[in-house]
């Protein structure tokens, strides 16, 4: 399994630092209770691990998924964004179909936070 912090300063829980990039877990290394309330945790996104690969290839694959993520945002035409300016998943996802699954909303606003013009007082 792979558990991956939504927050981008990373999250503990269960008694383990899970950053926001993620680790590849053996759920079997866990108690029972313990990969439930892993589940369970909002702040937590928790997916199977792509096969064979380590935390180091999940890291450079999620940079990698960033940065597609970013690409495309910038291709979108102006009807792909909602009144608050943020775009929407369903183009994005569209503009992206092999990684249309690992585009949640968490991960779209957080790439959005770091692309959207500063708010000007």
């Amino acid at each position: 399994m792979k558990i991956a912090a939504i927050a981008a300063a990373g999250f503990y829980r269960a008694g383990q630092f899970w950053p926001h990039e993620g680790i590849v877990i053996d759920p079997d290394t866990l108690e029972p209770d313990v990969m439930e309330r892993l589940r369970a945790e909002p702040r937590l996104h928790v997916e199977p691990a792509p096969d064979g690969e380590t935390a180091t290839e999940v890291v450079q694959a999620d940079d990698a998924l960033r940065a597609r993520i970013k690409a495309a945002i910038g291709d979108l035409p102006a009807d792909a964004f909602g009144s608050d300016g943020a775009p929407n998943l369903t183009p994005l996802r569209r503009a992206l179909p092999e990684d249309a699954k690992r585009i949640t909303a968490g991960l779209r606003d957080e790439i959005w936070a770091d692309l959207k013009p500063a708010q000007q007082d």
